[in-house]
Parts: C-alpha cells; structure tokens; sequence
C-alpha cells in the first residue's frame, strides 16, 4: 500500500498539508500555525524549500495510491537530523506567524531545545524532529518504514535517537525501542501543554 522515498522539491507543498493535518488537533499545531492562516503555510514553506537542500537532514515521504488507481498521494513525511546537526536555539517572536501564537512558539519550542542539548549533552545521536501522517491515513501503518529508516542507521551507526513526543504519539515510538526521559509541561491560554522527551540506544548486533 505504501511507498517511501526521499522527498523532492516539487513535494514541497504536499509537506506543508501533512503538517496542518497531522497536527490540527494540538495545542501548539492550533495556536502557533492556525490551519486558515496564509502566514503559517508562508512560513512552513520558506521553512521546508530552505532545509530540504541541507545535507544535515534527511527528508522521507511516504506515499500511498487510492483503492481507485488514483494519482499517488504523499501521506506523510518525517524529518531526520544527521549526527552533529547543530540543536538551534529557534528565531525570537516576530519571526512566526503573527496571527498565531508566538510567544507559546518561543517557549515550546526553546524548551524542546533546551531539554534536548541538556538530555543528549553533546553525545552524537540521530533526531527525529519530526513525522507526520494525514489524518486519514493515521494508524494504518504510513509513518514504519520512516521509522524503521532512521533506528536501522542508528543502529547501524551505534548511535542512539532523540525524539519529542506527544501523548498520542508515545505508544508507537516505545514499539520501536524509545523510552522517556523526561517531560515538558506548561499551561497556554489555548489548553495544556504536554511533551515527552524520548530517547533510544543502539540495538548492537552480536556476532
């Protein structure tokens, strides 16, 4: 049912409207990038066309056909930061979408990168930053082969992975080996906030 290749350009687009569904329905989704926002998608474009280039980051879409024969249809895609990426402090207030909410941005997502550097203290790792799956798509299996990808050079790599999680999201990173080792959690004007910080070790094959 499901392809995965390394994502181009011309999916640019496609990976913008994963986005605004795979995360409609949180806290930090909603309020940081409002799905009818034109400044949000703005911003998640100019995002995407300047990082996809980059060679510190490994983009993966995965792709699937309709039961009609339909035209193939990107259904998800993750973003996988190669050891030694820099963990960067994110852009002040008024560099995110003004009809959102920017000052939860800065805080969020200045926790996550605080926790991250304190959490991984310069060991090299693989990090996930991201992976999403449309919403209709969600629980049929679209986001394992981005996940097997990234834990299978870990692994080969004899290096652990880094990840942020969600509630919702935890159960299916635990299947593939990660394990809390912390949280952030804070009250926002739109609802509470809850991440968990997830990390997992090199699966080492024995001779």
């Amino acid at each position: 049912m499901f392809q995965m290749r390394k994502a181009t350009p011309a999916d640019i687009p496609a990976l913008c409207a994963v986005y605004f569904s795979a995360f409609a329905n949180t806290t930090v989704g909603r309020q940081v990038f409002p799905p009818s926002s034109e400044a949000a998608r703005a911003f998640w474009i100019e995002s995407l066309t300047r990082e996809l280039p980059d060679p510190s980051f490994e983009f993966l879409v995965t792709t699937a056909r309709a039961s009609d024969g339909a035209a193939e249809q990107v259904v998800g895609y993750a973003k996988w930061a190669r050891p030694g990426t820099p963990i960067e402090t994110p852009p002040p207030a008024e560099a995110w979408p003004q009809d959102g909410d920017p000052e939860l941005a800065v805080a969020f997502f200045g926790g996550l990168a605080a926790a991250h550097r304190r959490i991984m203290d310069g060991r090299p790792h693989w990090y996930l930053e991201l992976i999403g799956v449309r919403a209709e798509w969600m629980g049929k299996g679209a986001a394992s082969e981005m996940m097997r990808w990234g834990v299978e050079r870990a692994d080969a790599d004899g290096l652990p992975c880094f990840l942020e999680a969600t509630p919702n999201g935890r159960g299916m990173y635990e299947k593939y080996g990660f394990r809390v080792v912390g949280q952030q959690e804070f009250e926002s004007p739109a609802g509470r906030v809850v991440d968990f910080y997830m990390l997992r070790e090199a699966k080492v094959r024995e001779m």
